[in-house]
C-alpha cells in the first residue's frame, strides 16, 4: 500500500511541475520558431519609401527579359481542331 501511495504522489507531482514549465516551454518554442517573422507595420523599409503625395501618378519601367528556352525543348506547335468528314 505504502508504494501506491508514493506512486500516486510522484504522479501528483510530475502532473503539477509539467502544469507550472508546459506554458513556459510552449511559449519559448513558439516564439523559437516564429521569431523569424518581422511585423510589416514595424519593418525599417517603410523609413526608406519616398514620400508621395496623394492622387500622384507614378510610372515605373520594369525590365523585361527574353525568355530563354533550352534547345532541347523543341518547337511550339500551335494545333487546331478540324472535323474530320467520314466518306467512303
Amino acid at each position: 500500500m505504502e508504494g501506491f501511495i508514493t506512486f500516486i504522489a510522484v504522479t501528483v507531482v510530475l502532473f503539477w511541475i509539467v502544469g507550472r514549465l508546459g506554458p513556459l516551454l510552449l511559449r519559448w518554442w513558439i516564439r523559437k520558431k516564429f521569431g523569424g517573422f518581422v511585423d510589416p507595420n514595424q519593418s525599417g523599409y517603410s523609413n526608406h519609401e519616398e514620400i508621395r503625395k496623394e492622387g500622384e501618378t507614378i510610372i515605373s519601367e520594369n525590365q523585361t527579359r527574353e525568355k530563354v528556352v533550352d534547345d532541347s525543348v523543341g518547337e511550339y506547335v500551335d494545333y487546331e481542331e478540324s472535323k474530320e468528314s467520314n466518306e467512303k
